[in-house]
């Protein structure tokens, strides 16, 4: 499907409820984007919306609990009748138009902060998302003295306001894919942990958010073995989407910074020291593009650990912080900016 099958290049050409279907039918694409439980939501008895009724919910409201309807034999005889505030929010207004019910919902989903532009600011308000659609003001929902009817012009700037909604934002959505090994011992730090690496096991933590951390902790005992208590590195980190769609443009960003005493022992004084261990990570700011299905790959049991003093713990490695991912959504529309 696209834009024009719903006549929303020139939608003043064609009767309203053709290109009005087209408008939610993108909106809603773009809601079940950020929100996992939305299309089920629709789809099911309680919540409202059986196949039918979602397929005229332009000429009555926005996937809302309970609403009934009247399909009219001939498209041409739909008026844009008010929807009572019974259904929206207790209020002083005492109806809304199509279009000003479709501005509110957009107007929620453009205040979650889930839709950011392709630098990663967020869009915070209508007026906001229409100025980068390249409009100076937003059109009005109210329709003027066409009361009901729908306004043509404004119906193609929702359309071009749409279009902006493809890069998604979020702090989860990500699977961390850890190898982990530990008890290593030898006559250097690098000995005791090329010991860990024959005896690792894969764990994959697909929890909402997991922490990003990588890390080498060895120490020298009193009779001069050094002792690896245990590596924990990364080996990949995959997109993990939790119901919503899938797309294969994304990518992550984080800040690295040293490890601060994961999985040291209760007591013990560590020297904790920035090291990418292997990885292609470095101290600061760093971005990773979701590529082949996983935003990293890398080796584990690779790394090169240098010599310390003994007697001293150490701490080597890095975590994430203020992870960020941008998802892409553009190709995976239907209704989507050619």
């Amino acid at each position: 499907m696209s834009w024009s099958d719903y006549h929303l290049d020139h939608p003043a050409l064609c009767t309203p409820l053709v290109p009005l279907r087209g408008l939610l039918s993108a909106f809603c694409e773009r809601k079940e984007a950020i929100n996992p439980g939305f299309h089920a939501y629709c789809m099911t008895s309680s919540g409202a919306m059986a196949a039918a009724v979602a397929a005229e919910l332009a000429n009555t409201a926005l996937c809302l609990p309970g609403e009934e309807f009247m399909v009219p034999e001939d498209e041409r005889d739909v008026k844009f009748r008010p929807i009572s505030t019974k259904t929206i929010t207790p209020n002083n207004a005492s109806s809304y138009t199509f279009m000003e019910h479709f501005d509110r919902e957009l107007t929620a989903l453009v205040s979650s902060g889930a839709y950011v532009d392709q630098s990663g600011a967020v869009y915070s308000s209508l007026e906001q998302l229409a100025s980068s659609a390249g409009y100076s003001a937003l059109v009005s929902p109210e329709g003027g003295i066409m009361g009901h009817c729908l306004n043509a012009g404004w119906a193609v700037q929702r359309r071009d306001m749409l279009n902006k909604l493809r890069y998604a934002q979020t702090s989860e959505r990500y699977i961390v894919v850890y190898a982990i090994g530990s008890n290593g011992s030898g006559s250097t730090p690098q000995a005791a942990y090329n010991r860990t690496s024959s005896g690792r096991s894969i764990t994959v933590d697909s929890s909402s958010a997991p922490d990003i951390i990588n890390t080498v902790d060895y120490y020298c005992d009193s009779d001069g073995k050094w002792r690896c208590y245990s590596a924990s590195e990364i080996t990949r980190i995959l997109p993990s989407f939790n119901g919503v769609p899938e797309t294969s443009v994304g990518v992550m960003k984080f800040s690295a910074v040293a490890p601060e005493g994961y999985g040291a022992p209760a007591g013990d004084s560590w020297t904790e020291v920035f090291d990418p261990l292997g990885t292609t990570v470095s101290s600061g700011a760093n971005s990773f593009v979701l590529s082949g299905g996983s935003f990293v790959s890398w080796r584990y049991g690779s790394a090169e650990i240098p010599a310390g003093s003994s007697g001293t713990n150490y701490l080597r490695g890095w975590e994430a912080r203020n992870v960020q991912i941008i998802y892409d959504y553009n190709t995976t529309f239907d209704f989507r900016e050619e």
